[in-house]
């Protein structure tokens, strides 16, 4: 018991000492694994997205901020006309959920000109935001399953369980 103690209190230690956002709860599972919960508060989201964001030549939004509502997050910022015209205000509505133990991040509404949600860029940027996620839950690629996330007005949070490798 006590072994199981410490190897929890390391876990939790290395959880949050890896730049994740606040380890919330660590509970080891009766089934296999720890259950871990991470909070990140908006500033860590908007890092996140940003970073995602920043990884194409031209982004669909430039110095974003976020919002976060109960289930969904508004992005805000400005976007390069791809005409080369100037740049205007935009948005766009994302929500994160938990599809076959994976992260899935869903851009439902896009308010930038020219922009609609069959554009391959929102496709793309799809794909980048959960991977940003899954990499910032999952600092040291241990085999996880993620089971669900909740967004609130002040926090994401995202729960999985880790498997030993």
């Amino acid at each position: 018991m006590f072994l199981r103690m410490v190897l929890l209190g390391v876990i939790a230690l290395t959880f949050s000492a890896c730049n994740r956002g606040e380890v919330a709860d660590i509970q080891r599972n009766p089934e296999g694994g720890v259950d871990v919960s991470v909070k990140f508060t908006e500033t860590e989201v908007n890092e996140i997205v940003t970073e995602a964001l920043s990884r194409t030549e031209n982004p669909l939004l430039r110095t974003p901020t976020i919002d976060l509502q109960n289930g969904t997050m508004i992005v805000r910022g400005e976007h390069e006309r791809r005409d080369g015209s100037g740049t205007i205000r935009g948005s766009l509505s994302l929500t994160i959920t938990v599809q076959n133990g994976a992260l899935t991040a869903t851009i439902t509404q896009a308010d930038i000109d020219g922009i609609s949600l069959t554009d391959s860029s929102i496709q793309d940027l799809n794909a980048r935001l959960a991977e940003n996620f899954t990499q910032r839950a999952n600092r040291e690629n241990r085999q996880i399953t993620f089971t669900s996330v909740f967004i609130r007005d002040t926090e994401l949070e995202i729960n999985f369980n880790a498997q030993r490798s």
